[in-house]
């Protein structure tokens, strides 16, 4: 009876111990498993006569239904601390040039961070740490 006792104790404080050190180390432990992404922001050049965004094709991805989107990289608030999460933006693909892809004014804009490069697979509202 005495060592049920003991170990349901033990068992309680480890339980308690480990919460604690969650609570404690929690975002650097989601920020050091979270994938790595290089992200930029697009461009504008003109293309006959018409101002369109550019990004490198790396960024573009084709999505089950056929359509072509980018990772957009953003700030969520939705944890404990500040993190960035990518969210799946659709693109309107005008043309490509070398490693360069147009598109017109779709659901991103200048100022949105877009992934270019990463190393794993990413979803809709993963964690990511980002490195320009």
């Amino acid at each position: 009876m005495r060592i049920k006792r003991i170990v349901t104790i033990s068992v309680f404080l480890l339980f308690l111990l480990s919460v604690a050190v969650f609570m404690a180390f929690g975002p650097q432990i989601r920020a050091a498993l979270s994938p790595e992404i290089r992200y930029a922001y697009p461009m504008y050049q003109d293309a006959d006569g018409q101002m369109l965004n550019t990004l490198p094709t790396s960024a573009v991805w084709t999505g089950e239904n056929g359509g072509t989107y980018v990772w957009k990289v953003s700030r969520s608030d939705e944890f404990p601390e500040p993190t960035f999460v990518v969210n799946a933006a659709p693109i309107g693909v005008e043309s490509e040039q070398d490693d360069t892809v147009l598109f017109g004014y779709g659901s991103i804009s200048a100022s949105d961070a877009v992934a270019i490069e990463w190393e794993a697979e990413l979803k809709e509202g993963k964690c990511v740490r980002p490195r320009r």
